[in-house]
């Protein structure tokens, strides 16, 4: 499939830098972008082809691709296999064969290690309060002596895998492709392994680590450590440590973020005139002020007196939901003074708007 010239398209030289090209792009988005330019076919057109244009040439690789090849993809022009209906078949090999081949052939790459993780369950209390924990690593170190190339410092010799090549041919015909050998990098040569770590680039290494675990933690919230994972290879980075942080539940709140919620069970006499009740905050208690005529189900606030919230001096709320408990009546006199409040009171509750 043929591609139209994006560079020409934008209006930017071919050297022209990756901001640049989403410079001009911006610019000219915003000229012919159908909201600007409503029932405008040739605006749609020119903005899709605007886009396409931005979309590869602000993508280093498909841009490379672009314009070695004439298609982001990196698939050539149908043209370069063969005219006039004849068959040809294209060795894919062939196009990067500048990499293996003489003194442009590859280095091996750099690999950053491995990531770890570890899981700790903490109490509530500690989540409230924040905490540490020191764990015991069994991780690996960049060999000291070959700095993580995994290679002695002798003359090196063919390569025994790739016998010399650098890389090893798949498929055939059309879908030839080359692939760089994975021991030597695709330079065909290989040094003796390294005695210190035996050919590894990396060591076992025992460490101890502690992690500060914030106040106001969340149930399987992550923490990274940075680069107290897996040594890299190559001269590659080490990996991180990721530390999951499993939080013990408080039977006597329901955790919601940073708000906590509980169940305050009050007497009729407490709904009905109002009262102080002591309710139980995470590093305490504190009395809550129960309104005149308060039914159940209603919620009441403290504000500030929930969890703390990581990265802040903040805290959320204390919310506590009221249940009216019945009492469990027995004597005659708790008997005969709930009749009297029934005569004075009942009718009028059922009398009252939206009641039947």
């Amino acid at each position: 499939m043929a591609h139209p010239d994006y560079y020409a398209l934008l209006g930017v030289p071919k050297n022209a830098s990756a901001e640049e090209v989403k410079k001009v792009y911006r610019k000219l988005a915003r000229k012919y972008h159908p909201d600007l330019n409503p029932n405008n076919k040739e605006a749609e057109a020119k903005f899709k082809d605007l886009t396409a244009a931005n979309d590869v040439l602000s993508d280093p690789e498909k841009r490379r691709n672009y314009d070695q090849f004439g298609d982001p993809s990196g698939m050539p022009a149908a043209a370069d296999f063969g005219q006039g209906g004849g068959s040809q078949s294209f060795d894919f090999g062939n196009m990067f064969g500048d990499l293996f081949a003489g003194g442009g052939r590859s280095r091996p790459s750099p690999m950053k290690g491995e990531s770890l993780s570890h899981t700790v369950r903490i109490p509530f209390k500690e989540a409230f309060a924040g905490t540490k924990v020191t764990l015991n690593l069994h991780r690996t170190e960049t060999c000291k002596t070959c700095h993580g190339s995994g290679e002695s410092s002798g003359s090196k010799s063919i390569c025994s895998t790739c016998g010399g090549r650098g890389h090893f041919e798949q498929g055939s015909g059309f879908f030839k492709t080359r692939q760089a050998c994975p021991d030597c990098g695709g330079t065909g040569k290989k040094a003796p392994a390294c005695p210190a770590c035996e050919g590894r680039g990396r060591n076992p290494k025992h460490e101890s680590v502690t992690v500060g675990i914030p106040a106001g933690v969340e149930d399987g919230t992550k923490l990274r450590v940075k680069g107290k994972g897996e040594a890299g290879r190559r001269g590659g980075g080490p990996g991180d440590f990721f530390l999951e942080v499993q939080v013990d539940a408080d039977p006597r709140f329901e955790r919601r973020g940073a708000n906590l919620y509980l169940r305050l069970p009050i007497s009729f006499s407490e709904a009905a005139l109002g009262a102080k009740v002591e309710v139980p905050t995470p590093e305490s208690t504190a009395t809550i002020k129960v309104p005149p005529g308060t039914q159940s189900g209603g919620k009441l606030r403290l504000k500030g007196r929930g969890m703390p919230i990581p990265g802040s001096d903040q805290r959320g709320d204390l919310i506590a939901e009221i249940q009216v408990v019945t009492p469990d009546i027995h004597d005659e006199r708790s008997k005969e003074l709930l009749r009297e409040l029934g005569e004075i009171n009942d009718g009028a509750i059922r009398a009252q708007p939206g009641r039947t």
